[in-house]
């Protein structure tokens, strides 16, 4: 498989890439140096809000749960054709219910850090699915492709945002779907959204900023216990 990168060809072994996955964008390539590289879909090539323009923007935000390319690959008329990015290996969302209210806690905090630092470089997250993160003690959001700069709102527009959709994500995507993987055997999930509503419900009685602060500052060790308190009732 051969890119360009900086007008210099890049060589990638065939037999050294591990096939991942895909989705409506890209083909996802495990590499031997604990990067992914993520190669476009030539039907889909010109819908990815990503450019390589954006992705050399990406490089230069540090961000330690909001996985983002590393690299931009080309084709020989330089149209972005590839990147890079770094892997985490995915230990499933019960793995972060398991947490101990500590670690949960330093782990929502570096997702809260994230979320500051990519929104004071206006840069808006979108397409948080459960499908698109891994969970590795943390939360990481692995899939950039619909991300985009706008320049013209303010940082804390961009935080605002930001926030609203995780906080939307963490309740309805991650509680909502444990909720009916662990405890609607019919696959209940009007049941399931009702509860989460009820969780939505809590965090707005709660006083907190935010949902990861909500989930931060649980009574209960882990986010097991408190999901099983509730989903009695």
């Amino acid at each position: 498989m051969q890119f360009y990168l900086d007008g210099k060809v890049k060589e990638y072994d065939d037999d050294k890439l591990e096939y991942l996955d895909e989705g409506f964008e890209c083909f996802v390539y495990r590499l031997e140096d604990d990067k992914v590289l993520k190669e476009l879909k030539q039907r889909s090539a010109k819908r990815t809000w990503l450019t390589k323009e954006s992705i050399d923007r990406m490089k230069s935000i540090k961000t330690k749960r909001i996985l983002l390319p590393t690299m931009a690959l080309t084709d020989k008329k330089d149209n972005l054709s590839a990147y890079e990015m770094d892997y985490i290996e995915d230990y499933g969302v019960q793995n972060y219910f398991d947490l101990d209210k500590e670690k949960l806690k330093e782990e929502n905090s570096k997702l809260k850090e994230d979320i500051e630092l990519i929104s004071d470089n206006k840069l808006l997250v979108e397409d948080l699915l459960t499908e698109n993160t891994s969970f590795h003690n943390g939360i990481y959001f692995i899939d950039p492709g619909s991300y985009i700069f706008d320049d013209t709102i303010s940082e804390n527009q961009a935080f605002g945002m930001n926030i609203d959709l995780v906080n939307h994500y963490l309740l309805y995507e991650v509680i909502c779907r444990y909720h009916l993987v662990k405890y609607n055997k019919s696959n209940n999930f009007r049941k399931s959204y009702a509860f989460s509503k009820d969780i939505q419900l809590e965090y707005n009685k709660s006083g907190k900023q935010d949902v990861i602060e909500f989930l931060s500052d649980i009574e209960e060790d882990n986010l097991r216990e408190f999901v099983e308190r509730r989903a009695k009732h």
